[in-house]
């Protein structure tokens, strides 16, 4: 039975879901920056070049694929370090993996790029255009080259973006995917009516954009008091193994997200010719846009969940997926009945012409949308198996989302639908994925554990235990000296010494006071969580909060004793003097302090 006393934050998580809203919006900017090109160039290339050069940006379109698993392998890899370290307050592991990252990042990055420069024609059969026309085949070779000049900024900007969400900036992601889409437009126009650049052009308009995006979120780097730091010297040899290990799981789905239109490709050049290929593409070029709202939420479980999983909170992960959950049934729902019916508009930016190409582009497109909320799910899903550590787990669904049941799906059902086959197979492999992932948390039952969390999947000794942690969410005074009365008997009841205690509610009542008397006081909406854990006879504080940054060693340092004036700031020294270990962060524009005591 609960604990009616240790009952979740009573504000039901406002600074977590804020939080969760926050990084889910930074990560959909960052899905947009790279497709807001590819649709882009998908549509100018459909009007103004035609649909063999529409085919030809389909054909091309898996080397996002490709440069998204040099930059998911390192963007998930540094986030689930970064996120983790943050939770335990590792500034040196959070310093080390960022620097790890950005070296890692920007050799593989350019050694990426000089292998699609020098040899398009070997990626271009690897894509698929095999069994294209001559021309086809030669105008793919000349996009990727064009695109894989621009692999270092897009591969870079994706692996920098959700660390600048992690270091509290959500301007430049949003100010730089903006200038990217500006770029390209006015890239691509004069490509199409001054230089007559062809389909060369327009994919050398697209990574000029990356460079403007890659440069903007870069410059965050250069202003003082940012978390991160680059440094060769804090880089250790033990941090890659784990990086590229959390990286994996996203790799595999980058991997299979290249694979998937790669396979399709092929069938369909068999059932219906360059149509259905060009149909194809259109869809695949407007699921860069669509589709990223499922996919910002899926990166948002990541970070979110990873920080969580630091913190060893099971409650905050509990409402990490709850929120997440919520804004798949509500948003990602909404915005499926609005694509599904906005078909025939969005195919005509693509095929303007009425015929094969443009009937087959609406029914792929309407397929997708159908699929959209499932494929939320099934990501979502695959990323919290990554933060708690079912690495394997979110390895086979990563490969299932794309590959092994939308690939397996479309070749079985063509055989009796034929192109209709196809398309079908989009909603109704996504579907039986998320029908497969409920039935595996269902019938997954933890023993040692009790309600929900039998059913999480949550490794062997994760979390504190309910009996052993103090959660709440704080908004006056009058609720801090509550609760630090309540600590004391909290802690006593669990062998804490009466000394160990009363510290622990000195340091309450002068920090989370301390945060209402101040943080407070700018007449905007501000919130306060605080938890209390004894483990192993050790007892945690943590506070976070979302008012001005607050560092409490550099307040600590500025604020020496003055013997003129010997009672100011006198209980952040006495808290200081009391504390075994004080570790400070401000992540995503929230104060974190935990207090060993």
């Amino acid at each position: 039975m609960k604990n009616e006393e240790n009952h979740a934050l009573s504000g039901d998580g406002v600074i977590i879901r804020k939080l969760f809203q926050r990084t889910m919006i930074t990560m959909l900017i960052a899905e947009l920056s790279g497709g807001a090109t590819a649709i882009i160039d998908g549509i100018l290339v459909g009007r103004y070049l035609g649909a063999t050069a529409l085919a030809v940006s389909g054909l091309g379109s898996p080397y996002y694929s490709v440069a998204s698993i040099v930059s998911g392998i390192l963007m998930v890899g540094s986030t689930n370090m970064c996120t983790k370290a943050i939770g335990k307050g590792d500034r040196e592991g959070l310093n080390g993996t960022f620097s790890l990252t950005i070296a890692l990042g920007a050799s593989l990055a350019c050694l990426l790029a000089l292998c699609g420069v020098i040899m398009p024609q070997q990626f271009a059969l690897l894509f698929g255009a095999k069994g294209a026309t001559e021309e086809v085949f030669t105008q793919t070779a000349a996009y990727l080259r064009g695109l894989f000049l621009g692999a270092p900024a897009f591969i870079m900007y994706v692996i920098l973006t959700p660390i600048l969400q992690l270091d509290g900036d959500t301007v430049r992601p949003k100010l730089a995917s903006l200038v990217c889409a500006l770029t390209d437009v006015v890239g691509d126009l004069l490509n199409i009516f001054v230089f007559h650049g062809g389909i060369f052009g327009m994919a050398l308009a697209s990574s000029l954009s990356h460079y403007t995006a890659f440069l903007i979120v870069a410059s965050h780097f250069l202003k003082k008091g940012s978390l991160f730091r680059f440094s060769f010297g804090s880089i250790r040899a033990g941090m890659v193994s784990p990086l590229l290990k959390d990286g994996l799981p996203r790799a595999t789905c980058m991997l299979s997200r290249g694979l998937l239109p790669i396979l399709l490709n092929t069938l369909l050049l068999r059932l219906a010719g360059d149509a259905a290929v060009t149909a194809l593409s259109s869809m695949i070029n407007s699921s860069f846009i669509v589709g990223a709202l499922g996919w910002g939420i899926g990166g948002a479980v990541l970070i979110m969940g990873g920080m969580m999983v630091g913190e060893q909170d099971v409650n905050g992960l509990k409402l990490v997926m709850k929120t997440a959950l919520t804004d798949i049934l509500i948003g990602v729902s909404a915005l499926a009945a609005a694509v599904f019916f906005a078909a025939p508009l969005i195919a005509s930016l693509f095929v303007p012409e009425a015929g094969a190409a443009q009937s087959m582009s609406i029914a792929f497109i309407r397929s997708y949308a159908i699929c959209l909320p499932f494929l939320a799910f099934n990501v979502s899903m695959a990323n919290y198996m990554q933060v708690v550590s079912r690495t394997f787990d979110a390895n086979v669904v990563n490969i299932c989302i794309e590959v092994v049941f939308t690939a397996a799906t479309a070749y079985l059902l063509s055989t009796f639908f034929g192109v209709s086959g196809v398309w079908i197979a989009y909603a109704a492999a996504q579907a039986e994925l998320t029908l497969f992932l409920v039935l595996r948390m269902l019938l997954s039952k933890a023993p040692t554990r009790s309600g929900l969390e039998r059913h999480m999947l949550l490794p062997n000794g994760f979390g504190i235990p309910e009996k052993d942690r103090l959660e709440r969410s704080l908004h006056t005074t009058d609720e801090v000296v509550a609760l630090s009365a309540k600590v004391v008997s909290f802690c006593k009841e669990r062998g804490i010494s009466s000394r160990e205690a009363n510290r622990l509610a000195l340091c309450i009542e002068e920090m989370a006071g301390n945060v209402i008397e101040h943080g407070f006081d700018d007449g905007k909406p501000h919130h306060l969580d605080v938890r209390v854990m004894v483990k192993d006879g050790t007892v945690i504080l943590r506070l976070r909060d979302d008012c001005r940054k607050f560092d409490l060693r550099e307040k600590t340092e500025k604020w020496k004793f003055n013997p003129e004036h010997p009672e100011k700031n006198i209980g952040i020294r006495m808290v200081m003097g009391v504390a075994k270990d004080v570790v400070y962060t401000n992540t995503m524009n929230t104060n974190n302090l935990i207090i060993t005591v």
